[in-house]
């Protein structure tokens, strides 16, 4: 098992590049377009770097198809 390290939400706002009360407002809403949070005692918001890592893999996009390099068959075309 791995080590989570817990991050507050700052760190987290830092990493996404948005605003602590975006992520409080999104949080609050119950939005999947926040990464999931622990709540450790009384109500202290913490997000573990893992959790955070898998939710941006999960939400990574392929590239456009123009921006894929030719396969070999297609290069063999041109």
């Amino acid at each position: 098992m791995q080590l989570r390290r817990l991050y507050p939400t700052k760190w987290l706002s830092d990493k996404l590049g948005i605003s602590v009360a975006t992520i409080e407002r999104l949080r609050a809403a119950g939005s999947s377009d926040i990464p999931p949070h622990i709540v450790i005692g009384n109500g202290s918001i913490r997000y573990a770097d893992l959790d955070v890592e898998q939710w941006l893999q999960s939400r990574l996009q392929p590239p456009p198809p123009s921006m894929n390099p030719p396969t070999e068959a297609e290069a063999g075309d041109a």
